[in-house]
Parts: C-alpha cells; sequence; structure tokens
C-alpha cells in the first residue's frame, strides 16, 4: 500500500500523462508552471517524496528522465481519498476532509470518486479482522443492508464503524468485541459500507 498526499497523486498522474502524449517526461519547470507553483524547490520535493514511495524513478544528471515505475501504475491503480479517522470503539467526531490518498488495485465494479478510506481507531471489531490502525475502504452510499460493516453517523456528527441491524423500531449497531456493547438508535445516517480492509505492516501493507 502506498499512500500519497493529493498534490502527489496529482503530479504522478501529470507525469503519466505527459510522458504518454510525448514520449518523453515533463520538466521541472513544466511541472512548476502546471500546478502554478512559484518555486521550483517545492516541486523537487514532491519529486523526491515520489521516487522514496517507489512512484517514479529517476536518471541522475540526465534530463526528462521521470519515469513511472509503473508504465500503467494509472490503469493498474486507482487513488482513494483518504478522509480522516473513523471509531471502532467509542463514536468520534466525523471529520471529512480529504488530504491524503491511498492507491489500491483498481477494482472495475468502482469508479474513480465512488470510494473513500478512513483510518480505524479502536479495538471493536477485531472479531471481523479489523484492527486498530487498519485503514478502511468505503463505497460512498446512503443505506446498508442487514449484516453490513457500516460508517455511521449518530447524535451530534459522531461517526462509528459497526456491524449494521435494522430492527423493529430501532437500529442495532453490533461491535465485533464482547468487550464492547451494542448501540441501539431509532435512526442513523449511513455514510457507506466497508469493502476492503488494509493492514500497514511496517508500510509495506497487506490487504486482508
Amino acid at each position: 500500500m502506498t499512500t500519497l498526499t493529493k498534490k502527489q497523486a496529482e503530479i504522478r498522474d501529470f507525469i503519466a500523462e505527459y510522458s504518454e502524449k510525448h514520449g518523453y517526461a515533463p520538466s521541472l519547470t513544466e511541472i512548476k508552471d502546471k500546478f502554478g507553483v512559484s518555486t521550483i524547490s517545492t516541486i523537487h520535493e514532491h519529486i523526491a517524496n515520489l521516487i522514496d514511495k517507489g512512484i517514479i524513478k529517476k536518471v541522475k544528471g540526465v534530463a526528462r528522465s521521470l519515469e513511472l515505475v509503473t508504465l500503467n501504475a494509472k490503469q493498474e491503480f486507482m487513488s482513494v481519498p483518504l478522509v480522516g479517522v473513523i471509531a471502532a470503539g467509542r463514536p468520534i467526531e466525523a471529520i471529512e476532509v480529504p488530504d491524503e490518498a491511498i492507491e489500491i488495485a483498481r477494482d472495475k465494479r468502482f469508479q474513480d470518486g465512488d470510494l473513500y478510506a478512513l483510518r480505524v481507531r479502536g479495538n471493536s471489531m477485531i472479531g471481523d479482522g479489523i484492527f486498530d490502525g487498519d485503514f478502511a475502504i468505503i463505497k460512498k452510499q446512503s443505506w446498508a443492508d442487514n449484516g453490513d460493516t457500516a460508517v455511521a453517523i449518530i447524535d451530534d456528527n459522531e461517526a462509528t464503524l459497526k456491524r449494521y441491524y435494522k430492527e423493529k423500531g430501532r437500529i442495532r449497531l453490533q461491535p465485533a468485541n464482547p468487550t464492547f456493547e451494542p448501540i441501539f438508535r431509532k435512526n442513523v445516517e449511513i455514510r457507506g459500507i466497508v469493502i476492503k480492509i488494509i493492514r500497514d505492516f511496517q508500510r509495506t501493507g497487506a490487504a486482508i
């Protein structure tokens, strides 16, 4: 798993598109002009981070030598915005401010914009293999079926990750850890359902 900031993903995509169109990579000045950045040093920093993360490579001393490590990375991977933290424990305030992105294998079932990612905080879902620090990949939708693991908004804009069950006259948000009690509400707001959990093993990444 690779985590990119929004700007790093945009620069990666620009390098890929420019290289495909022209047959060679853009210069640092062209990248700077494309994104309206005032100094080359800012672009140098982004490029260095992309190299460190294994997204691109560069031949030292050779102009226009930026190259994506995976030539068709844009086709093989999709960028999912990382919008905040979700509680797998006590509910926490819902925060959705995309600043970074997670690169995952492209899934033909979903288009760009269909998914978002949340970092899991807490251990209420360990029985379902969802642990503190995992990344939950969420499909955006406003409903859930019984048994779905859902992002639910309750009370005063508090978010929690639980299994969803609609019962007579109430909603049950069920943890997967016997040390946590279920949450009961008459109504909840659903922001999506979990389709994948990604675990970061020493930043190498593994999906379950």
